[in-house]
């Protein structure tokens, strides 16, 4: 497997990778209208230009046999306030193909925002996970994050309750 930062050469390949995992994510908990609504506001390739053209933002992709498998987006624009105002970057998404989420994909990423987090001074590293993603919270809680707080994530037009997590690196 070989993780690289995403740049505009990778705009087609982040949009599809990007818009299939987030539905196979979550679809079957969630009505197919919710669903389009969000991806179409947050994954299209506009958006996804915007993102890569962001320099608050940071996003990789992780490859295998040249074929995009799963990715990583991290951003410095927003901070919850129990941070203190301490350097910190949220994990905005990670995400892995279903066929590679039983290789550890998912935590070579991880291990990638950490690792890179960590090279720019960042003193926490923290993410909003749904309360209904299990499999999610228990991945993360095995890596040492901690639950700190809870938001609420806008999915199309249903409201939805994540925990709030951190690492201090």
């Amino acid at each position: 497997m070989k993780i690289l930062r995403a740049d505009m050469s990778h705009l087609k390949i982040l949009t599809q990778l990007s818009s299939k995992t987030f539905y196979d994510t979550y679809a079957h908990e969630n009505t197919k209208e919710n669903m389009e609504e969000y991806l179409e506001e947050h994954f299209s390739e506009i958006e996804i230009k915007k993102e890569l053209e962001d320099s608050s933002t940071f996003i990789f992709i992780a490859f295998s046999k040249g074929n995009a498998i799963g990715y990583v987006k991290l951003g410095t624009a927003t901070s919850p306030e129990q941070l203190n105002g301490k350097p910190a970057i949220e994990i905005e998404r990670i995400y892995v193909l279903k066929n590679y989420q039983s290789m550890k994909t998912g935590a070579a990423l991880l291990k990638h925002a950490i690792d890179f987090a960590k090279t720019k001074k960042i003193k926490i590293i923290w993410l909003g996970v749904w309360k209904k993603n299990l499999r999610a919270i228990k991945f993360y809680e095995r890596a040492g994050f901690q639950k700190f707080g809870e938001h609420i994530f806008t999915l199309g037009r249903d409201l939805q309750e994540d925990f709030v997590m951190k690492l201090d690196l």
